[in-house]
């Protein structure tokens, strides 16, 4: 029997037209849609770069880490970088003051080629000087990002530079248990972000650390993202 709704149809003249399928395209599934063509993972992939769908630049953060990024207004913000890349002229574009440091002398041609919009661009091969490089500038930061080598003076130095209402992005945190329980114990508290990012095909974690104490910190456990790889980051304190 045809339900109400139908008769009302068929009273009115009314017929219901249904596309037809295009038996060539299968349907996209959810992982497509949304990580492949919403994100752009597929396109970071064949560019071997972390970039948007539409080609823009993006940090090699976890695509939820990357969302929340996008609802900083950073226009103005003083941006200190351990490691560049994408990220740095993502920070730029935001319309923040970015100054970065690169332990790899190939990677730092590459990047200067593409530094207009940065601040500086410091090039540092040894252990130390690549970790004091932030106090080179001469600037107090509102952002300090961990995303390079030696990440454990990285972290020692940007307590020391961070303004009292600033915040540290630690990338890889999962891996980097020891920076992210140093930072922990100087007072930071730590939100992560774990999931899926550009290029890479396993989950990772990027963690917002934040400078204000809790108790709840010593009840903090390090993360484990469903998805994730176990890394031997063969440093430690």
């Amino acid at each position: 029997m045809p339900g109400l709704l139908e008769t009302l149809r068929n009273a009115m003249g009314l017929t219901r037209v249904v596309a037809a399928p295009n038996q060539s395209d299968p349907p996209r599934s959810p992982t497509e849609e949304i990580l492949n063509r919403a994100h752009g993972h597929a396109r970071s992939v064949e560019a071997g770069l972390p970039v948007a769908a539409d080609g823009s630049a993006l940090p090699w953060y976890t695509y939820p880490a990357i969302e929340y990024c996008n609802q900083i207004d950073a226009l103005g913000l003083n941006v200190f970088e351990y490691g560049t890349g994408n990220s740095s002229l993502y920070w730029a574009h935001k319309g923040a003051q970015v100054w970065c440091v690169e332990h790899d002398p190939a990677w730092h041609e590459t990047m200067q080629a593409k530094s207009a919009h940065l601040r500086g661009l410091a090039l540092r091969i040894d252990r130390n000087a690549y970790a004091a490089a932030i106090e080179e500038v001469g600037e107090s930061f509102d952002i300090v990002i961990i995303d390079g080598v030696w990440r454990n003076e990285c972290a020692v130095a940007a307590v020391a530079r961070l303004r009292e209402s600033g915040f540290i992005i630690l990338d890889n945190s999962d891996w980097y248990t020891d920076v992210a329980l140093f930072l922990r114990s100087k007072g930071f508290f730590q939100i992560d972000f774990s999931g899926f990012g550009p290029i890479n095909a396993y989950c990772w974690t990027t963690s917002f650390m934040l400078p204000f104490r809790s108790s709840l910190s010593d009840r903090f456990r390090q993360p484990h993202p469903v998805g994730g790889i176990e890394v031997f980051k063969g440093e430690s304190w």
